[in-house]
């Protein structure tokens, strides 16, 4: 019987993907299966996942690219588990990560639960540990998500590799293939909205890889703060007005920062307080976003936002 279902996208990334494969294998609960969704024929990318010779893992190839979305509602559909567990072919996970949210899941006694959990966040100058904390009792999932509670970076982060849901809801929730840019949150959302609830399980069960490269799709909508701003107008009614505004102020406010553009200032402002509800926080973060020099942004970000993590066994 195959308890849960790992599902993988990968497209060019050989070099990656059997890594990822291997963490999903490794761990310490045996009933499940790994499904590998090859975005598009890639003979390389097939010679590695024949070389594993596990019968637990199961290749699908597309015949043309679908994007990331698309090829992973593709793994969801194939999965056979009770369970559907996402993991991007650059991030790997330790040992016990299914067990432990499992476990965590039974322990919650809730009806449709999404479990996540912090990751250690792997750059070339090395491994950091984001300070992150559980949703609050009530709190919304798109205040969770969206809105900072402190200066620090990655406090309500739900990445995609930490994801474990049941597959009937993966299946009645769908990700969008049309959305480029935070699939994850996109699809927290949808599926909040019919009713499921965030399970935090506190250890550092997943790797993410933050990528370098520019080839991700954050890196290639890093500057796109327009695509932004039209992702949150079109899923307004999915999040209070609270997360709106901290969204506009904070997130998307980077975006513009990091491009330079000016002209974004009386947009994000006007938008966040016509259909949002700005906190004392967002409209300080969003003001330092624009006059503290970046350089001393970026020294107190990494102060308060991480600490070093030791990579052993990772």
């Amino acid at each position: 019987m195959t308890d849960v279902s790992v599902v993988i996208p990968t497209r060019g990334r050989p070099h990656l993907v059997g890594r990822a494969v291997a963490s999903a294998l490794a761990q310490t609960m045996t009933e499940l299966e790994v499904v590998v969704v090859v975005d598009g024929p890639d003979e390389e990318t097939g010679s590695v996942l024949a070389a594993i010779g596990d019968p637990r893992v199961r290749v699908i190839v597309e015949p043309v690219s679908v994007g990331a979305s698309a090829a992973r509602n593709v793994g969801i559909r194939a999965a056979a588990g009770t369970w559907v567990a996402l993991l991007d072919d650059d991030d790997v996970w330790l040992p016990a990560k299914l067990e432990r949210q499992l476990a965590a899941m039974a322990d919650a006694g809730v009806a449709e639960p999404i479990a996540f959990c912090p990751v250690v966040v792997r750059t070339p100058d090395g491994d950091h540990a984001w300070r992150s904390r559980p949703p609050r009792s009530g709190e919304p999932v798109s205040e969770y998500l969206f809105v900072r509670r402190s200066l620090r970076v990655g406090e309500g982060t739900v990445g995609t590799s930490t994801i474990v849901a049941r597959r009937a809801l993966a299946l009645a929730v769908p990700f969008d293939p049309d959305v480029r840019r935070y699939q994850d949150a996109d699809w927290l959302l949808r599926a909040a909205a019919t009713g499921a609830s965030l399970v935090y399980c506190p250890e550092r069960l997943s790797v993410w890889t933050a990528p370098t490269d520019g080839t991700s799709i954050t890196a290639t909508y890093a500057s796109d703060w327009r695509y932004a701003v039209g992702w949150i107008r079109e899923r307004r009614q999915l999040v209070t007005a609270r997360a709106y505004a901290a969204f506009l102020l904070v997130r998307v406010a980077a975006l513009a920062a990091a491009a330079g553009e000016w002209s974004a200032v009386p947009v994000l402002w006007r938008e966040a307080h016509r259909h949002g509800r700005p906190g004392p926080a967002d409209i300080a973060l969003f003001a330092g976003r624009w006059v503290v020099p970046a350089g001393l942004r970026t020294g107190l970000r990494r102060r308060l936002a991480s600490v070093r993590h030791p990579s052993g066994g990772l």
